[in-house]
């Protein structure tokens, strides 16, 4: 299970510190994304892909759900309706569901990569006067080290939160 920490960055130069720091602390390239105003001036660090921009996979599992409700009253109304073909068997019913629910998943996925994701928003402000949002994504056990890690070291660096939620079960 991994955890995102963000971090805002001041320049493209401490981008540069805090990636080298991170591939030191093994942390692997694919899990490392920086998102700025304009992505052409990050240079060769990894960008920002769909999946930390926008909510695709939460909405892809939100029209999945959507999908086969819809899919089930399709599928009880063409069993239940008499068509000019003859009896439908129950067996239409999951189809309709499976059906329902893949179409609604792919549409909803499509229709959310063009919408910012909401973990992103409150950073909006922040990436539009310049700095630079850096994503890491870190294993569960590391989570800790690694946010310390780079707080003491870098001052620059202002860290933002992590996602899913840091969670405190007795306060």
């Amino acid at each position: 299970m991994r955890r995102r920490l963000y971090f805002v960055l001041p320049d493209i130069k401490s981008a540069h510190t805090l990636m080298n720091e991170l591939l030191l602390q093994r942390i692997d390239e694919n899990h490392i994304h920086f998102l700025a105003d304009q992505p052409q001036y990050l240079g060769n660090l990894p960008k920002a892909d769909a999946m930390e921009r926008s909510d695709v996979v939460y909405s892809a599992m939100g029209g999945f759900l959507f999908g086969a409700i819809f899919g089930l009253f399709g599928g009880i109304l063409a069993y239940m309706v008499p068509w000019w073909f003859g009896e439908v068997s129950l067996s239409v019913i999951p189809y309709c569901m499976v059906l329902g629910a893949f179409a609604s998943a792919a549409w909803a996925a499509a229709v959310a990569s063009a919408a910012p994701s909401f973990r992103i928003k409150p950073y909006k402000n922040t990436i539009a006067q310049g700095n630079i949002l850096m994503i890491v994504s870190v294993p569960l056990r590391r989570l800790n080290e690694i946010r310390l890690s780079l707080v003491s070291k870098h001052p620059e660096a202002s860290y933002r939160g992590v996602w899913p939620a840091e969670h405190t079960l007795f306060p």
